[in-house]
């Protein structure tokens, strides 16, 4: 892939024939610190240029898959939100291209008025003919950050600088995941539509208003972005240049950050992460997130549709010894459905071992051997799960580990029938209301969606119903503890650990701080000096 600057139009064919040269170029490409193997260096001229090594591949700029952590690094620094929620005011939800906004009494409208002097990068004017755009071009596709949508009926467009978001229903928790919903050039976007609705144009391009733009610098090992001058919020702090290249495993992107060779390091475990702690130029921090490893099982068909062999499931695994010695005791085991990051919990005791009961519990299943899938490019995950593999062993289960790529995983969540029995994953809710989070995971109206378990409790959905109408968040929060029980005695997943993800930079870096609008931090904040 070669994501091009968006006045230029890219074949197939040259795309393909960049890769190899566009890949050794990011391959080679010198930190902004010394580079020369002195540990993240020092501030020169060229430290406004900044190389984050990430896991996984690259593989669209399309906003419509923000879902997918790696498209939202860089579409978060791309593109803007509507909204979003401000870390120095407690997470209070602010505006970002709107200025200011108002939730109808009834929930079941949004009033936005649109942020002066926003121009998208080909220096068109933000107006509200792209929001309205935007909103319906993710309906339309219904995939990705379209779930976040769910209730979206229409948008009126009053003026240039107003609009007006309706509902189909009253939605308190609506609001909340428009924190990740991007806005598009409609213009410019319409115009390469062809038959896919400018997935594939968007694939090779961007169409932002944010203080990073496009370059034609990328593959799907990468690509590099640089600072948008006539950004409406313009910061000289920000880095020049952002270069994000792909480099899967955790010992290489240790070597490399030590190396001066790259200057954020997204890919280490914990114990290269600890490793790193006290080098020369390098800061380290365990940044903790909104996200769980979790272990999802199939709750509608084959052996784990049984609820006592998911509780078995739970119950075989060696928490503290994969806290310990995986974690090296970073982050904290796993206490209910929600991570640590919600005040919104139920008390809840960790998660813990009790191989006694796991074995009655899984007796049923006989000489029947389990698939795990799990990310095999992410040396954290392979531990986890060749340790439950042992425990699973130990009591006489044969559990078979598979790898999946992350979005051939979210492809098999379409029909219950595809969804694997068990699923090893870093799953995240990205909104402080957990309210969208809890109904995209557990509503099942969301199977064949987002519901990763397939999950069906008639209970649940009713308690969910009536927080979507709960204006008052303290009510909701009182739904939302007990669909937490509800879920967790219904054993939907095995809640293994909190995500407190390591992260290691060049030491005159700053903003490197949890977010909920990326994970785990956004760039958005990242300033040099």
């Amino acid at each position: 892939m070669s994501i091009q600057h968006r006045s230029r139009k890219v074949t197939l064919a040259a795309a393909l024939l960049a890769l190899p040269l566009v890949a050794a170029s990011l391959a080679s490409c010198t930190a902004g610190g010394s580079g020369g193997g002195g540990g993240g260096g020092s501030t020169t001229a060229a430290s406004t240029s900044v190389v984050v090594g990430f896991k996984h591949e690259f593989n669209t700029m399309d906003p419509l898959r923000a879902d997918y952590a790696q498209t939202n690094m860089v579409d978060n620094i791309v593109y803007e939100p509507l909204i979003k929620f401000d870390a120095a005011q407690d997470n209070k939800m602010i505006g970002a291209l709107a200025k200011d906004f108002k939730v109808a009494d009834d929930a079941k409208s949004i009033s936005f008025t649109l942020r002066d002097g926003v121009t998208f990068h080909d220096g068109t004017r933000l107006t509200a003919k792209d929001v309205k755009y935007s909103f319906d071009r993710y309906t339309r596709l219904g995939q990705g950050v379209a779930s976040l949508l769910q209730g979206y009926d229409s948008t009126t467009v009053v003026d240039d600088s107003h609009i007006v978001i309706n509902l189909k229903a009253p939605n308190a928790f609506f609001i909340n995941g428009l924190a990740n919903i991007y806005i598009l050039e409609a213009d410019l976007v319409s115009k390469n539509a062809g038959s896919d609705d400018a997935q594939g144009w968007l694939q090779a391009h961007e169409a932002g208003t944010g203080p990073f733009e496009g370059t034609d610098a990328s593959s799907a090992d990468g690509t590099t972005v640089k600072r948008f001058d006539k950004y409406w919020g313009f910061d000289d702090k920000r880095p020049t240049q952002m270069v994000f290249r792909r480099i899967d495993e955790s010992a290489t992107n240790r070597d490399e950050l030590k190396a001066g060779n790259i200057d954020v390091s997204f890919g280490l475990s914990a114990i290269d992460a600890t490793a790193l702690k006290g080098q020369s130029g390098v800061s380290v921090k365990f940044v903790p997130t909104s996200g769980q490893t979790q272990l999802w099982f199939n709750t509608s068909t084959g052996p784990t549709a049984d609820p006592k062999i998911r509780e078995g499931l739970k119950l075989a695994f060696d928490y503290s010894g994969g806290f310990q010695k995986i974690l090296n005791s970073n982050g904290a085991i796993s206490s209910g459905i929600l991570s640590p990051a919600f005040t919104c919990r139920p008390g809840a005791k960790p998660s813990a071992q009790d191989k006694t009961k796991a074995k009655e519990l899984l007796s049923g299943l006989g000489s029947t051997a389990l698939d795990l899938r799990y990310q095999s490019v992410d040396s954290t995950q392979t531990q986890i799960a060749t340790l439950f593999q042992s425990n699973l062993k130990d009591l006489g289960v044969t559990v078979n580990l598979v790898p999946i790529a992350f979005p051939d995983y979210l492809k098999t969540l379409s029909d219950p029938a595809t969804i694997p029995g068990l699923t090893l994953i870093n799953d995240y809710i990205l909104t402080p209301d957990p309210g969208a989070g809890l109904d995209k995971l557990y509503n099942s109206a969301n199977i064949g969606g987002t519901n990763k378990g397939a999950y069906s409790n008639p209970k649940v959905d009713e308690l969910l119903s009536k927080a979507r109408a709960t204006a008052d968040a303290g009510d909701r929060c009182d739904l939302y503890k007990q669909v937490e029980t509800t879920v967790a005695g219904d054993s939907v997943q095995a809640n293994l650990f909190q995500v407190a993800f390591p992260v290691g930079y060049r030491s005159d870096l700053k903003g490197i701080d949890f977010s909920w609008s990326a994970t785990p931090i956004s760039f958005f904040t990242l300033r040099v000096g």
